[in-house]
């Protein structure tokens, strides 16, 4: 019976250190790397993303792109909204591939 509830999500351990390190070898090929200048000015907004995997552990992947979209730090950021869109998806696959799951946009 389908309740209209997201399946839950099972418990997934994040190496938050292993992520940095990935995105930093690879933020070049993210939009607006170079205006950002640095991976130290990049990683809050990647980060993000993780923050709303965690802290919303139900979010739909559409939800998750809209509470992401309202952090802080993206929203101060010099991408534009389909910028930023593009790094949280990719942020969102990687989280879902490590976590065993996909799900549609």
């Amino acid at each position: 019976m389908d309740d209209g509830y997201p399946a839950p999500r099972h418990a997934v351990v994040i190496d938050i250190d292993r992520e940095r390190e990935h995105w930093r070898k690879r933020y070049h090929g993210l939009p607006r790397a170079r205006a950002m200048r640095s991976f130290a000015r990049y990683w809050p907004v990647l980060s993000a993303a993780y923050d709303v995997y965690l802290n919303h552990p139900r979010a739909a992947r559409g939800e998750a792109l809209h509470l992401y979209l309202r952090r802080d730090d993206v929203a101060a950021s010099v991408l534009t909204e389909e910028e930023a869109g593009t790094v949280f998806s990719q942020a969102w696959s990687r989280i879902e591939a490590a976590a065993g799951r996909t799900s549609a946009a």
